[in-house]
């Protein structure tokens, strides 16, 4: 029998992001083909990884994450050459990795050692992630389209990423699309009944609470409705106080529960009515995946990019401000719209059919990004080269 080929997955930790996610779920079936190592900036893992995996860690033990774009700059160089010995004591024949920061670095690699191959992954949209930050922005505007095409491919999850990367960062590799995998269930759990229109009507929610999420749109969309609708919460972050506030302004504190972050969501969003997404922005939403694998019906914003693709198959739809529109696997409203949301939220709410229609819809959709589907596309991808 032949020997495994050696890969090595590039990215900064495993902690509870899409990316991680994505990560953490591609090595229980990249193992079955590859000799696998895990590379990471830092020690910190917070999601399952396969025990026939290698784990490398460049930092020192009790190192994290610096905030200064300085202090990023020093760390850079140290990560540029620790990365590099990792990849040459562990023989790495291909490296993939994830993220802006890993991406160059990757590329960085590959200038190195030309017989090296790389992969790189982007999983959003620079233009706009960092179009807030001066600095950064105009560092990635430098930095991303030289060492992005030093790599041999890239792939993304959403058509539109790819689109972004060409015609902002004139991307010149071969790119293609890898939709984020999900763990499926052979059969739908029973969607929690709702017949009684002066019951609580639970609304659930997952993500970071961090300005793109757009969090406080559904806490407007909530306030916006009677006092049996509830929202769940899951997720931490910097705005959580600041969304207190608002749930006290709107005078809803009662209706808005804040649960931080959970091991196994599925297993606390599946006692909800029905699953939002109320982002800005998107690279591909994992949450709103979980959420469709066990059966939620789905509200999303129409935002870039992700949901449209995935609610809809990519098919334009059109919405109206203050409205929304019903796709094929769920309903879409525009981005920030708390009008929107409050009547896609009360249409589920008040027909029962739909609501379970979109739920059987929900659970179908969310095997064609069955984990074992999307392993064998990412194996495909590291064999092509």
């Amino acid at each position: 029998m032949s020997e495994k080929r050696k890969i090595g997955l590039f990215i900064s930790a495993i902690g509870y992001g899409g990316a991680e996610k994505v990560v953490s779920l591609l090595l229980y079936e990249l193992t079955k083909y590859y000799d696998v190592t895990l590379i990471l900036l830092y020690n910190e893992i917070k999601l399952p990884i396969h025990k026939d995996t290698n784990v490398r860690i460049l930092s020192k033990p009790n190192e994290t994450f610096k905030t200064s774009l300085f202090a990023k700059m020093i760390d850079n160089v140290k990560f540029i050459f620790a990365y590099r010995k990792v990849l040459k004591d562990e023989k790495i024949e291909v490296a993939i990795s994830f993220l802006v920061r890993q991406n160059i670095i990757n590329g960085i690699a590959k200038m190195l050692n030309t017989n090296l191959k790389t992969i790189i992954s982007e999983r959003c949209f620079p233009s706009i992630m960092y179009k807030e930050d001066k600095a950064t922005s105009f560092l990635t505007s430098l930095l991303i389209p030289y060492f992005y095409n030093k790599n041999d491919k890239l792939f993304s999850n959403s058509i539109y990423i790819n689109n972004d990367l060409i015609a902002n960062y004139n991307l010149k590799i071969n790119t293609s699309v890898i939709y984020n995998p999900i763990l499926t269930i052979p059969e739908k759990p029973k969607l929690k009944e709702y017949t009684d229109l002066n019951a609580i009507f639970k609304v659930v929610t997952v993500g970071r609470l961090i300005p793109v999420k757009n969090q406080k749109s559904i806490i407007k969309a909530i306030s916006k409705l009677t006092n049996n609708f509830y929202l769940e919460i899951y997720g931490d972050g910097s705005l959580q106080t600041n969304l207190l506030a608002l749930t006290k302004i709107l005078n809803i504190s009662d209706q808005i529960h804040f649960n931080g972050n959970v091991n196994n969501v599925k297993f606390h969003i599946v006692n909800g009515h029905c699953f939002v997404l109320s982002s800005l922005t998107e690279g591909f939403p994992n949450v709103v995946l979980e959420a469709m694998s066990v059966g939620l019906p789905i509200i999303s914003t129409n935002c870039m990019s992700g949901p449209l693709e995935l609610l809809n198959n990519n098919e334009t739809v059109e919405i109206l401000t203050g409205s929304f529109a019903k796709a094929k696997y769920g309903l879409l409203v525009h981005v920030d719209d708390a009008e929107g949301l409050s009547k896609a939220i009360k249409y589920f709410q008040q027909n029962p059919e739909m609501r379970e229609m979109y739920s059987d819809l929900s659970f179908e959709r969310a095997k064609n990004y069955d984990v074992k589907n999307i392993g064998l596309q990412v194996k495909r991808l590291i064999d092509s080269i």
